[in-house]
């Protein structure tokens, strides 16, 4: 328990991370992610509420979404992709959300394990690990609902469609920001509606 009582009196405030308080305004989402075991934070104690999110760590969260906390993927034989080794730390959860037919890679036979994961991959990703690989969004028909994403954008029919099943409304009133990163604390939003962890 990370809570400390002493005859049913509260001693100090029940967090699981020292960087995510009870006020933080997504702590609800990120207590329920490491409640399911799908994160143990960034390090001992901590979370890193506001790092981004890389593509290593997205496969992580995303099999645990799936399978639940206690998968683990088979070991890795770093044939998936040119820039994944065998003993790269994420290798065998990268191969697996290979495997799975969740992501392609990020180009010609690469994943691009560290850079951070932009909004319009998070949809893809999203809408592929909660409705599975053959998964297509519906045609976008009359506008994507977003300012910023035109119908012509690469992954407008996934953006409108995470917005349609409630998972996202979007950074601002009308705008989505499908090339900005994915911060720690948005993720946890993310997956708990995703995954409809309790």
């Amino acid at each position: 328990d990370w809570c400390c009582w002493l005859d049913d009196v509260q001693l100090y405030e029940c967090v699981r991370f020292s960087d995510v308080p009870s006020s933080y305004w997504a702590y609800s989402c990120i207590d329920k992610l490491a409640a399911n075991n799908i994160t143990g934070g960034c390090a001992p104690g901590v979370y890193c509420p506001t790092q981004s999110v890389t593509r290593a760590q997205m496969a992580i969260f995303l099999l645990r979404g799936i399978h639940g906390s206690s998968y683990v993927p088979p070991a890795a034989t770093g044939a998936a992709f040119g820039d994944v080794p065998a003993a790269h730390w994420a290798a065998a959860w990268i191969e697996q959300l290979y495997d799975e037919g969740i992501t392609g890679g990020c180009g010609a036979g690469i994943y691009c394990p560290e850079n951070p994961v932009t909004r319009a991959q998070m949809a893809i990703f999203l809408l592929r690990a909660k409705h599975g690989s053959s998964y297509t969004p519906p045609a976008i028909g009359t506008g994507t609902g977003f300012s910023d994403v035109p119908d012509t954008h690469w992954a407008a029919a996934w953006i409108k469609q995470l917005a349609a099943e409630g998972i996202t409304s979007g950074c601002s009133a009308s705008n989505y920001c499908p090339e900005a990163s994915v911060s720690r604390d948005q993720m946890a939003i993310f997956l708990v509606r995703t995954f409809n962890l309790p």
